[in-house]
């Protein structure tokens, strides 16, 4: 017979903390920015971003859009050097396509592509990247590189980026309140964001339907980026509810057990589970 934590007692963290038993090292950093409730555990630790440092580059990107009069019809031109593995579809284009800046930063969010982040990494430039963080108050995330899968040298992060749940929270709390680059700039961002294809881990226990043919939501957007390398998956999350409700969560692992890729990935589970603890705890 199944036992309901909740009946026995088990506060939020509690529950979590049976959750991630065994699975690997976890932060959390989630708030209700409607009733100020709050939930950190291990917020302030260093993880690998793996793709969640993508958020960074569109925020850069679009400060150029308001401030430097970047325009997103603007187009780049696909070459081999960008060329990598892992997520996302352009490796399989042919050189020479030219592609628009928006085509580019829907592709490097919605489909995690890694040969868009690589065109849009080389156009802004990291250092940019990185004070553009700065600007944030985000001073523990940095852009290291950009993606690629072959052989780091010993002077080179292993990681793609670093940050830490605070760090990540404290940058989507911005956009749901209209504060990164101004008001307009972070909601076109937040809607890039609920495009995401990747449902697996914070939405994918939450009661809330989602139409994949037509890309809208019943009772919430979630509007979402992942990140997943060997040992590590992440997911930072705006959930958006129709009555005027925001929460922020932000999952961040590192040392997981499970290496595989299956779809039930171990570690995307915990996350989904940690999520819903923290709807039932919440709504």
């Amino acid at each position: 017979m199944s036992i309901n934590n909740e009946v026995i007692g088990l506060s939020l963290q509690e529950r979590i903390a049976n959750i991630i038993d065994s699975v690997g090292y976890f932060g959390v950093a989630a708030k209700d920015l409607t009733q100020g409730r709050e939930l950190f555990i291990n917020a302030d630790e260093t993880f690998n971003t793996a793709s969640v440092i993508k958020v960074p580059i569109m925020i850069e990107l679009f400060r150029r859009v308001y401030e430097d009069n970047v325009s997103l019809d603007d187009r780049l031109i696909l070459e081999d050097r960008f060329r990598t593995g892992g997520s996302g579809i352009l490796k399989e284009f042919r050189s020479g396509l030219q592609l628009t800046l928006w085509d580019l930063c829907v592709a490097m969010i919605a489909l995690s592509d890694n040969v868009a982040t690589n065109m849009l990494i080389d156009y802004l430039g990291i250092d940019a990247i990185n004070r553009c963080m700065d600007s944030l108050g985000a001073h523990n995330t940095r852009l290291h590189r950009m993606v690629g899968f072959k052989s780091i040298k010993p002077d080179q992060p292993k990681g793609l980026g670093r940050t830490t749940p605070r760090d990540m929270m404290m940058i989507f709390q911005k956009l749901a309140e209209g504060n990164v680059i101004s008001e307009s700039a972070s909601e076109e961002m937040i809607a890039i964001l609920a495009k995401q294809h990747d449902r697996n881990m914070i939405p994918r226990l939450l009661p809330i339907d989602y139409d994949s043919v037509s890309g809208d939501y019943d009772s919430a957007i979630v509007a979402n980026k992942t990140g997943a390398v060997d040992g590590v998956r992440n997911d930072v999350a705006l959930i958006r509810f129709a009555d005027g409700r925001q929460w922020v969560i932000c999952i961040l692992t590192k040392d997981l057990r499970d290496l595989s890729w299956k779809v039930d990935h171990e570690g995307e589970i915990a996350i989904a589970k940690i999520a819903l603890e923290i709807y039932k705890e919440w709504i």
